[in-house]
């Protein structure tokens, strides 16, 4: 057993280096063709003199309608985009990322960027490389849960070899693809996948860091106050740029419903290479621009301006349908704020801040502010450093800006996304479903009870003539009282003319019968299951009561499982549907099961999904729930059905079923 456990951990650490290797060569490619694609369509190769220079302003929109052609053309594998994405990726699909969708989302971000959009790769980056490693897993042929395990690594991987900082690749595994959820067995393949990825990108890319560090001034303890502000200032910026994001997705997604897309974007893109005629430092990722601020070859106003731009444009190309990500403009945004920061504390108390040191400090929360990466902002940032002593100021900073939007957000922005788009993570699937389902949903009205009066002769009477393997007997207020096993009716057979008239189903029945209530979750089920072995259970109308409602059968437990496990994958993986559903458009989720979506009818309201019994009543389930969120600009939240949730006006139910039983439920209340 120990050479075989050695001879595995072997072969995983040969894994994980070279899907790590992969990775880092996807990273190198991504790099590589955005830098071709850039130089391009750069504004010197453009204008090629300075009475052509306005030929830059249509670069952006072409950039736009490329992209808007490549979704029309594969409108699938646009919508597996970003983060969100992967995590989707490695908890719903076992890490099966499809070629397409990987080789559209390497496509889709370098035009973006390369046309000009002020947008990150690392999204992208994290992508390619996830989709690059699922690929080369499948060939490799992994299993499920190595496969899972490789293509979160891969994400990882590709963000420490875009970055060259191999701990912060590892603590984007844990933070972002895995939202905190890891075991300590997945570090080892995380750091491995990492390394083996910035030793790669350090042989094509060279060691050179992104940003020109030079000597940093930490200053005096006094001024750790000072970093706590700018962390605090950083986290209210970034819950504002998470919150502005959102408000126009949602305006995007309801002005395309009357305006085609290409509109839209054609017009973003006008605005983004308008921007760029007049303010050349906010095309495209924006290193240089860092690096500027980072000498302080920028003005304070022009650090204004950049910042606003750079706000507003990245939320404007990403809601509008551009493709890329908002790591770098998080580390843009923090370097611009952070340098202004210095400098007004500077002039307004006299106090000599160092503008390099606070504008990495600014870097570092912004960060982990909008991407919700706390740990991986402080490893990126110390290690393109290298200095200890500016860790302490680092940590403040950011630990500052991430409590401010973490606590306001009541969770990650990743979190927050999967929420929105009706997707409800759990770190594992089939848990999530034992402790969202309910007894009721599975149970069988359907029970043999007797009083417990009832002669033997009776008894075995009606036995021989139902199918039931077990009896339950009642007292004379129909409450169970005790269960009697087919077992111990054959015991009986030899004796049974000498006991059929001095016997009652009182004196043979067993009085520890283990009741279960219409409210209990499966979980609670599958746990008295295991602990009773038994093939069914009683059911009761509650949990302090013992009147008979049914019966749970432990094939019907299992069988609620799968459909609880399908239908969560069905919400999940057509989420984006949802969002474009219509109100009278009916979606087919499968041959002869479809999706609508319908208004809450007025007697629905106030009542919750166990009171209304839909399934019984009408053949249909609510998959989800749409409610316009109380917050002013928010947008609305979708909920899982729960017996704790009641429905409310306004409420709009994703029900799904048979596709008859659909239509006529739409029929009779959607009008």
């Amino acid at each position: 057993m120990a050479a075989h456990g050695a001879s595995d951990y072997t072969i995983l650490i040969i894994f994980s280096v070279v899907l790590g290797a992969v990775a880092g060569l996807a990273a190198v490619g991504f790099h590589e063709t955005v830098a071709l694609f850039s130089e391009f369509f750069s504004q010197d190769s453009i204008a090629n003199g300075s009475r052509n220079a306005w030929l830059i302003i249509l670069i952006p929109p072409l950039g736009m309608m490329l992209q808007w052609a490549m979704t029309t053309v594969a409108p699938r594998e646009a919508k597996d985009r970003g983060i969100i994405a992967i995590i989707k990726a490695v908890s719903l699909r076992n890490g099966d990322i499809s070629f397409k969708t990987t080789l559209f989302h390497f496509l889709a971000p370098v035009i973006c960027i390369g046309t000009g959009g002020t947008v990150g790769p690392e999204a992208p980056v994290a992508q390619t490389g996830a989709g690059v490693v699922s690929g080369a897993g499948k060939l490799l042929g992994l299993s499920d849960s190595r496969l899972r395990l490789f293509v979160a690594a891969g994400a990882g991987a590709a963000i420490a070899g875009v970055f060259n900082t191999p701990l912060a690749g590892v603590f984007f595994c844990i933070e972002v693809i895995l939202l905190n959820e890891i075991q300590a067995s997945a570090i080892s393949v995380f750091l491995l996948t990492s390394v083996s990825a910035s030793a790669v990108s350090r042989m094509f890319l060279g060691n050179a860091p992104k940003f020109h560090i030079g000597e940093l001034h930490i200053g005096p303890v006094s001024h750790l106050g000072f970093y706590l502000l700018l962390g605090l200032g950083a986290g209210f910026l970034s819950l504002l740029f998470i919150r502005t994001t959102e408000f126009s997705n949602a305006k995007f997604t309801k002005l395309y419903k009357r305006v085609p897309k290409l509109i839209g974007m054609l017009a973003i893109g006008l605005l983004m290479g308008t921007a760029i005629y007049f303010f050349p430092a906010v095309r495209g990722v924006g290193y240089d621009t860092i690096n500027e601020l980072l000498v302080g070859n920028v003005s304070p106003i022009m650090s204004i301006i950049l910042f606003a731009l750079k706000f507003l444009l990245v939320i404007l190309i990403l809601s509008s349908g551009g493709f890329g990500g908002v790591f770098a403009p998080s580390l843009f945004l923090g370097a611009c704020f952070g340098y202004l920061f210095a400098a007004v504390i500077s002039a307004v108390t006299h106090v000599n801040l160092d503008p390099a040191t606070f504008t990495l400090v600014g870097m570092g929360a912004m960060l982990a502010g909008i991407n919700s990466v706390p740990i991986a902002a402080i490893l990126m940032l110390f290690e393109m450093t290298g200095d200890y002593n500016f860790i302490l100021p680092l940590m403040i900073g950011v630990v500052g800006s991430h409590a401010v939007s973490h606590l306001l957000l009541n969770g990650s922005i990743y979190q927050r996304k999967l929420h929105h788009s009706g997707y409800d993570k759990t770190p594992d699937l089939e848990s999530g479903v034992l402790r969202s389902t309910y007894v009721r949903q599975v149970a069988r009205q359907d029970i043999f009870a007797v009083m417990e009066d009832t002669p033997v002769a009776e008894l075995m009477r009606q036995f021989l003539q139902e199918k039931h393997d077990s009896i339950y007997t009642l007292d004379k207020n129909k409450n169970i009282v005790g269960v009697i096993t087919s077992s111990a009716l054959r015991h009986l057979i030899n004796d049974f003319h000498t006991l059929r008239d001095v016997i009652i189903a009182q004196d043979i029945a067993d009085p520890n019968v283990t009741l279960i209530s219409v409210d209990a979750t499966l979980d609670e089920a599958m746990r008295i299951f295991a602990r009773r072995r038994v093939e069914e259970l009683p059911v009761v109308e509650s949990h302090s009561s013992k009147k008979i409602y049914g019966t749970l059968h432990y094939h019907d437990l299992l069988s609620g499982i799968n459909e609880g496990m399908i239908k969560r994958s069905i919400r999940s993986t057509m989420a984006a549907d949802f969002k474009s559903l219509q109100k009278d458009e009916i979606l087919e989720a499968m041959p002869g099961f479809s999706i609508a979506e319908v208004m809450l009818p007025e007697k629905f309201i106030d009542k919750n999904i166990v009171q209304l019994s839909l399934r019984n009543k009408y053949k249909i389930d609510v998959l989800m729930i749409e409610r316009q969120s109380a917050a002013f600009n928010d947008p609305p939240r979708r909920h899982f059905p729960d017996k704790d949730l009641n429905f409310q006006r306004g409420d709009k139910l994703i029900v799904y079923g048979r596709t008859l039983d659909v239509v006529n439920f739409k029929k009779t209340f959607d009008h």
